[in-house]
């Protein structure tokens, strides 16, 4: 008995020895399994949990203007993404943002019930919005921060400036054509996080040194304010379709505004269609019509085909040549060179050019760069319509004598005009201050400087004699410029009943400081240069004298004249300082609401703007007619009770 109990024990024994060392070598083996053959894929995963690769862009570069205006900047902003896994209710989750995002809630419905881990519902909401999205707590809505495109002046050059899409790309205007300059480089990192998912980086780690550079442009906001504001009432007063202005100075070539109207503001891209952000002053071609005239005499006067003394038979107002009829707006028989730009006579220009000649004539306005690009930093800009001069029959010689037959950007006759400002020699335009544009010749001579001083002062007279350029005048100095009146071809062949209206002004008239250009499409009320353009260039060439320094102690003179008996247009001209310069004065208090009737708009606006506050404006107009609420009361401070405006036109 005892020895079979002996043999039980080490059976046991044994038996427990066999069990532990097939658990020991299953250890084993797992353990092989797990670190060898395992072990690479595993570690894998365990750097995907701690270590994760993360990209960043850094911020876009702002725009300024030449005084340090900001123009556009980047700001961070919400938008709300869902994931749909996590979501368990998807109808009351869908019924509960379609009343807080306004979208459909079969679109709702659609983008929560798909099986991914990440779905967008609405990109760059505002911080209301944000607000209601984390007080409704909804199960697998999150909000997550963007870069969003700011533009703080509105609609302040919004064509130019263009805009940029959800995904910060620019996408028109100078946002495009710099997009790579304003861009923040991309640059991805591997970052570890905690055991939560948080990852773990000093702020501003990422992306330190990764900001795009910053834009400077020539504008000047103040300058631009006062074309705009002289451009909208231009085009409202006289129910056209829209309204170009542009401000150079003549000196450098600088563009110093760049005005178009309806105005666009780049804040509000996606509720604007293409024909309202679209860029008219580097796109839009039109025939110039009489503003084309100074150019012809100046290359006749250049080529020694004609002196200014020379005279013309006009016909009396009505001339048949090659089978064609050609008409001036009165019947005038004989003119000299200069009473045919004084009085834009078509038929004294068309025998100007035949004498000229098709050659010469093209050859002088592609030199001036007809038919090209201006070379400005523009996407997609025209380049005018010159057709070889070998196409031309006298007849087209005649017709592009007045501007008919050849097509023009707005920029393109800027250019040409800058060439006589600038007596006789061209230099390029300049919409750059940061980053500078390359390097260039210093200018072209195109006409002598004997030719460019008889053509400004023949435009002196335009306006300061019984020219067509009449309203133009600014009493106590000497304007020059150029009436256009241009019939816009009718899709069906010939000239259709509808015009574009120009004026290209010269402040001061025979050594130009400024060049102030003004193009109205489709005016209703009255078609004629003269009557609807030259008001214009003239609102702003008063606000360019008030508030530039090129004419130092201008006013003062203009006012001590007065204070001494002087001549009426001194007194005129004092009259008009205080409403110009100063515009009106008004007492701020904290609080409480100025009074702002009889202001101009762009003063009122700015009053308003350091204040905080963005009114709602009733009317059409550049004055301010009335207002809500009542000078004295408290300022608005909620959506319900905005601060609105009444305008009117000044009838001056």
């Amino acid at each position: 008995m005892g020895a079979k109990k002996m043999d039980w024990i080490k059976f046991r024994i044994a038996l427990l020895g066999c069990l532990l060392g097939i658990v020991l070598l299953g250890l084993w083996a797992r353990a092989y399994f797990v670190q060898v053959v395992l072990g690479p894929d595993l570690s894998r995963q365990a750097s995907r949990q701690y270590w994760t690769h993360k990209s960043t862009y850094g911020q876009r570069g702002k725009i300024f203007d030449a005084r340090g205006n900001l123009l556009a900047k980047s700001v961070k902003i919400n938008s709300v993404f869902a994931r749909p896994r996590e979501i368990e209710k998807i109808g009351q989750t869908a019924e509960t943002l379609q009343d807080i995002l306004g979208k459909g809630i079969r679109d709702l419905r659609t983008s929560l019930g798909k099986d991914r881990s990440f779905v967008w519902l609405a990109r760059k909401i505002s911080d209301r919005t944000a607000s209601e999205i984390l007080a409704a707590r909804l199960p697998g809505v999150y909000l997550t921060q963007e870069k969003a495109r700011f533009y703080p002046q509105g609609h302040l050059a919004g064509q130019l400036l263009g805009f940029v899409g959800l995904d910060n790309e620019g996408l028109e205007g100078l946002e495009c054509s710099y997009n790579q300059y304003l861009s923040g480089k991309k640059k991805e990192f591997i970052v570890q996080r905690d055991a939560g998912g948080n990852l773990l980086f000093a702020p501003g780690q990422l992306s330190s040194g990764l900001a795009g550079k910053n834009l400077v442009l020539t504008l000047d906001k103040r300058i631009q304010s006062a074309a705009e504001e002289a451009l909208a009432g231009t085009v409202l007063k006289n129910r056209a379709k829209s309204g170009l202005c542009l401000v150079v100075k003549v000196s450098s070539g600088e563009i110093l505004a760049w005005a178009q109207y309806p105005f666009f503001n780049p804040n509000n891209f996606s509720q604007s269609s293409p024909e309202v952000w679209k860029n008219r002053m580097a796109l839009d071609v039109f025939e110039p019509g009489s503003t084309i005239k100074p150019i012809m005499v100046a290359a006749a006067l250049d080529t020694g085909t004609c002196r200014p003394q020379d005279i013309f038979f006009c016909e009396n107002g009505s001339w048949t040549f090659s089978g064609q009829e050609f008409g001036d707006t009165h019947e005038y028989g004989w003119l000299p060179v200069n009473r045919i730009i004084r009085y834009s006579s078509n038929i004294g220009a068309g025998k100007i050019g035949l004498q000229l000649g098709a050659g010469r004539y093209h050859r002088y306005l592609s030199r001036l760069g007809l038919g090209r690009e201006t070379e400005l930093p523009l996407p997609g800009e025209a380049g005018g319509i010159l057709r070889d001069a070998r196409q031309w029959n006298q007849v087209d010689l005649v017709s592009a004598a007045f501007g008919q037959g050849v097509g023009v950007t707005a920029l393109q006759l800027a250019k040409m005009y800058l060439s006589l400002a600038n007596h006789g020699e061209l230099i390029p335009l300049k919409l750059m201050k940061v980053p500078n544009p390359p390097e260039r010749a210093s200018g072209v001579r195109v006409f002598s400087k004997q030719t460019a001083r008889a053509v400004l002062s023949m435009m002196v007279e335009v306006v300061e004699e019984d020219g067509t350029g009449t309203r133009a005048r600014i009493p106590g100095m000497h304007v020059g410029g150029k009436t256009g009146t241009a019939q816009k071809a009718s899709p069906q062949g010939g000239y259709a009943e509808r015009y574009t209206a120009s004026f290209v002004g010269l402040f001061p008239g025979r050594d130009p400081e400024y060049l102030v250009l003004a193009v109205i499409d489709e005016p209703k009320k009255n078609h004629y240069g003269g009557v609807v353009a030259a008001p214009a260039v003239r609102e702003v060439a008063r606000e360019l004298v008030a508030g530039t320094d090129d004419f130092p102690g201008y006013w003062a003179r203009q006012e001590q004249a007065e204070k001494e008996g002087g001549s009426e247009p001194a007194a005129n001209l004092s009259g008009e300082t205080s409403r110009i310069k100063t515009r009106m004065r008004i007492s701020i208090h904290p609080g409480r609401v100025p009074d702002l009737r009889g202001a101009p708009l762009r003063q009122a606006l700015e009053v308003l703007a350091s204040q905080d506050v963005v009114p709602v404006m009733n009317g059409h107009g550049v004055l301010v007619a009335d207002q809500k609420p009542a000078p004295g009361e408290p300022l608005p401070v909620d959506e319900q009770d905005k601060m609105i405006l009444t305008l009117t036109f000044d009838d001056e």
